[in-house]
């Protein structure tokens, strides 16, 4: 299949006939098009797997005005003359190796294309080919034509024109422990799937395509390590570039994230664009609700206070109400993350995946004591709960009032709440805004059940898969992926089954069992010390990821005073940055997705594998903490090691190599 890059949206005349064309090549084909604005090349490239290169241009005028027997030199023989000469030389302007060219002579037939090239093109190494001869057998002789690279050349080839799918080595964990004295600089670019993500849509819609709704939205589907990270980076890069007057937005979930990317794209690119902003949905909602509100925002620290007001007030008014606080709590947050209006729309909404049903009677209850539980925060201690703000944001309505953007990309959308794509289709442009959605299905454990039809948008036609993964092992992926499917009830429409075809193998994820918690913290440092001496890898080259079991305080305390204080990086600390360039990155299980490392430890599941090995608990608590287990254990590129001072059961115990 012929892989377009960018896609060729509106394809009319020539475009539209070459394009069939190229659409029929038998095998896995690239068309690849410059985006730079201010460097000459040809019209595309063709490209088979990554060495085999053709350059291609399409001439479409007239062989009567380009007639060599003609007395007079015409415009066009002279514009005809300045491609070819463009076209023979670009390589050596760029630095690039030689390539095979081809024009496609779309007023000419075969005749009048070989007269062109005898006169023309004969001592230039460039090929012409008719309309006729293109359009009826192109599909056999483009093939033909290609020429095979050399691995440094197509690098050099690659930098030179299509240099925003360059990843640097810090940017991916596509690495093997193999070491190499060569002396050569090794260079990362996107897959080409990654790629073709990456750049969908670039051309601002037109207003008469825009039949769906007044904006575009485009939802890449991918397996842990596909690279949707990238992907939405790559292309928040692109827009950014390709637009400079128009502001772009990409959000993520979580904080180590949003940190992690930001450190790794300003060692490597410098300054992030003027008009690109990488933040936390969360601090995102915030600013555009102090914008709006121009209020002081003060929030609750943890759910404590929340709770307490929930007990005191069901005390008072409703002592039969069956749902514990914490459920309670959930279903304030589920009234928030739904954008329910009042105590009728309360009354009828969807509340499927709330894990427990609520009667007629019940839910009026329940949403009375959510009204005296909000006010008595804000008026007793000026609080509101965070799932509050962008429900505030949508029922105000006021989106003149709100920050504006032309472009908005958000990664681990499986996260996110109704309320928060309320609230962005609120902030996109009219008439030229663009959306662009990543999500992993199989790691959806914070919102359970969230379709994109019920958070308002419609992906039908307009979604894309990416089921091979670039950052994992076989071993690791399949390992996970096991555990997911033995464990949960999954909708097989809501599954998305990973290629492992071409994976490297690997090993099995390593069990350690340690005799108490506090030896695990011991056993962890152990771990990594191991690791730096037996595979020279760096700390950098590591990821600790450490769950509610753990004594954080003694954990810090020990890696800090085995490695050094400067070598600690705690990702979940609002104002910390690495010390050092050689860095240990930790971060709680909660807030990893997104994270990765060619090694990862994790630390003090205790809590979260007796959860996944309980038969007792809810269907919906099961898959949770599954689908949490899982997007742990796929944070791993070579090596994963789960240490726990509880042992695995027999239903997941054989996925591990057992220290």
């Amino acid at each position: 299949m012929t892989l377009f890059i960018p896609e060729w949206q509106r394809s009319t005349g020539s475009q539209l006939q070459c394009k069939r064309v190229l659409k029929s090549l038998e095998g896995d084909f690239v068309v690849r098009k410059c985006l730079a604005r201010d460097t000459w090349s040809p019209d595309f490239f063709l490209q088979r797997g990554e060495l085999d290169w053709l350059a291609l241009m399409v001439c479409e005028l007239p062989f009567e005005t380009l007639d060599p027997g003609q007395l007079f030199t015409t415009e066009d023989q002279a514009t005809f003359t300045r491609m070819l000469e463009q076209l023979s030389t670009f390589e050596a302007r760029a630095g690039v190796p030689a390539l095979r060219k081809l024009v496609v002579m779309w007023g000419c037939d075969s005749d009048q294309s070989e007269a062109l090239w005898t006169r023309h093109c004969k001592d230039r190494g460039i090929r012409l080919m008719s309309k006729k001869t293109f359009i009826e057998s192109g599909a056999q002789q483009l093939p033909r034509l290609l020429k095979t690279l050399a691995p440094d050349a197509r690098q050099s080839l690659m930098g030179h024109y299509f240099p925003e799918a360059e990843i640097a080595g810090t940017l991916t964990t596509r690495r093997h422990f193999a070491r190499d004295n060569n002396a050569r600089t090794l260079r990362y670019f996107l897959d080409a799937q990654q790629e073709w993500a990456s750049k969908l849509d670039l051309e601002l819609p037109d207003e008469q395509t825009e039949a769906a709704g007044d904006f575009s939205v485009k939802l890449i589907n991918g397996v842990a390590g596909s690279g949707k990270t990238l992907i939405a980076a790559s292309r928040a890069l692109i827009l950014a570039k390709k637009f400079p007057d128009q502001q772009v937005l990409m959000l993520i979930h979580n904080v180590p994230v949003v940190k992690d990317l930001k450190h790794r794209l300003q060692r490597v690119y410098g300054e992030i664009p003027a008009n690109l902003s990488i933040i936390t949905a969360l601090s995102w909602i915030s600013k555009q609700w102090r914008r709006l509100f121009k209020q002081t925002l003060k929030m609750p620290r943890n759910d404590t206070e929340t709770i307490d007001l929930i007990q005191h007030f069901r005390d008072l008014d409703h002592p039969d109400l069956k749902p514990r606080n914490e459920q309670l709590l959930d279903e304030f947050n589920f009234i928030n993350d739904t954008v329910v209006v009042d105590a009728s729309d309360y009354l009828n909404v969807e509340r499927a995946g709330q894990g427990f049903a609520l009667r007629k009677e019940e839910r009026q209850q329940v949403w009375a004591l959510y009204e005296r539980v909000t006010a008595a925060l804000f008026k007793q201690s000026g609080l509101r709960m965070w799932s509050s703000l962008p429900r505030d944001l949508c029922l105000a309505n006021r989106p003149e009032k709100l920050e504006p953007y032309h472009h908005i990309l958000v990664d681990e959308a499986q996260f996110f709440a109704p309320s928060w794509f309320q609230l962005i289709k609120l902030t996109l442009n009219r008439t030229e805004g663009t959306l662009f959605l990543c999500a992993d299905p199989n790691q959806g454990f914070l919102k359970s059940r969230l379709s994109w039809k019920r958070v308002g948008l419609d992906v039908a036609g307009k979604t894309k898969k990416l089921r091979k993964s670039y950052r994992t092992t076989q071993a690791i992926l399949s390992a996970a992926n096991q555990m997911l499917a033995g464990i949960t009830q999954t909708d097989p429409d809501d599954y998305l089954q990973p290629d492992f075809e071409g994976m490297e193998s690997g090993t099995p994820p390593l069990f350690v069992l340690s005799p108490s918690r506090q030896d695990a913290v011991a056993q962890v440092c152990n771990e990594i010390c191991a690791h730096q001496k037996r595979v020279e890898l760096p700390l950098s080259g590591m990821l600790l990821l450490y769950g509610k079991s753990i004594d954080k305080k003694l954990l810090i305390k020990t890696l800090k005073a085995r490695f050094g204080t400067d070598r600690i990086w705690d990702m979940n600390e609002t104002d910390a940055g690495p010390g050092h360039d050689d860095s240990l990155r930790i971060a709680t299980v909660e807030s990893a997705t997104g994270l990765e490392a060619p090694v990862v430890f994790l630390v003090g599941l205790e809590k979260l594998l007796s959860l996944v090995q309980n038969e007792n608990v809810t269907a919906d608590e099961l898959e949770q903490n599954a689908r949490k287990l899982y997007m742990a254990m796929t944070r791993a590129g070579q090596r994963l090691v789960l240490i726990s001072s509880t042992a695995l059961s027999e239903k997941i115990a054989g996925l591990f190599e057992h220290a």
